[in-house]
């Protein structure tokens, strides 16, 4: 039989709880001008719709968690409350594979195999994961307690069973993207690339964490940790698929606003006007410009002055609209 919660472990519960409450607000004031510049200001699409859903839902879970853990509860109060939460982490974390789902699909250019796999190990992952949730709320038995919180008198130990399935298909995932990561960094050095591959298996690398860590705590802990990182674990997947959405998001953006030629004045003896200018955002060519040569004061020549910063070109722009027009498929429709 397993001992009762002593003080020290319902305030770890409670702390992990507030922990979580507080990342969110974290990551909410961190990112809310890349959620005003690039989500607000352009119309509504599938990734807008997913980013929304993803950013503000885990509020709803997440802080009725923890007035369940700071309050005295009635044991129906319990299991009504901790149903609905369930469902909200449930749909949350599905909802958040989907938008690496699409991630991995849009680097591989709509490969065909890839979107088989993936949705066979999506199906192989969520269905089950559906069905199994739903047994474990059944077998959820709340007694009395005269403390703050909620006492489980009994519960089923089925729910490891969704956990294994979710790391399974985020091991998937992260093959996937290594498979990908290898075959394009072979032939690219552009930092975009770089970037994009590497934030992407480092979130991987967190979500797949935090699932395993699910899968080995029922086995080890007393039975009233049992769901103890649930609440982190969707908090995880909110953030890591809204990070993943704004870096879209700001691809886009970046997308749109290149490739953008200033109307030339004629102003006589003034300077020559740019032929080009970037508004490609920071950490690859910010407020870069490019001028005609005859306004650096070079002859109109085909030779490229020596001490001009080849960092301009960089990214390979075809390579590059390659990699974007891949994120904007997979969320345009």
């Amino acid at each position: 039989m397993d001992k009762s919660p002593t003080i020290l472990d319902e305030q770890l519960i409670q702390c992990t709880l507030v922990a979580c409450g507080t990342l969110l607000i974290y990551d909410l004031l961190c990112t809310l001008d890349q959620e005003v510049a690039y989500a607000w200001a352009f119309p509504w699409s599938t990734g807008t719709f997913l980013f929304f859903l993803n950013r503000y839902l885990p509020f709803v879970d997440t802080f009725l968690s923890l007035k369940l853990k700071l309050t005295m509860n009635s044991p129906e109060t319990c299991l009504t409350h901790y149903t609905v939460v369930t469902w909200f982490t449930v749909a949350g974390i599905i909802l958040s594979e989907v938008v690496l789902l699409l991630r991995t699909y849009a680097i591989w250019g709509g490969n065909r195999s890839v979107l088989i796999i993936l949705c066979i190990s999506s199906a192989l992952t969520f269905i089950p994961a559906i069905i199994v949730t739903e047994i474990e709320l059944r077998s959820l038995r709340y007694i009395p307690t005269e403390v703050l919180g909620c006492r489980l008198g009994a519960a089923s130990s089925i729910i490891i069973v969704a956990y294994i399935a979710l790391a399974f298909f985020e091991t998937v995932v992260a093959i996937l993207t290594g498979v990908r990561a290898y075959q394009t960094l072979r032939h690219s050095e552009a930092r975009w690339i770089i970037q994009l591959y590497q934030e992407g298996l480092l979130f991987y690398l967190y979500c797949l964490s935090i699932s395993l860590a699910n899968v080995l705590v029922p086995i080890f802990a007393p039975r009233f940790f049992s769901n103890w990182l649930a609440t982190p674990q969707r908090v995880v997947h909110s953030v890591v698929a809204n990070r993943v959405l704004l870096l879209i998001f700001k691809q886009k953006s970046t997308s749109n606003m290149t490739n953008r030629v200033p109307r030339r004045g004629h102003t006589g003896g003034a300077e020559e006007a740019p032929y080009f200018r970037s508004y490609e955002d920071e950490g690859y060519s910010a407020n870069l410009t490019i001028v005609s040569p005859l306004s650096l004061g070079f002859p109109s020549s085909d030779t490229t002055p020596s001490h001009v910063d080849s960092s301009v070109i960089e990214v390979d722009p075809a390579e590059r609209e390659t990699v974007i027009r891949g994120h904007q498929g997979a969320f345009a429709y």
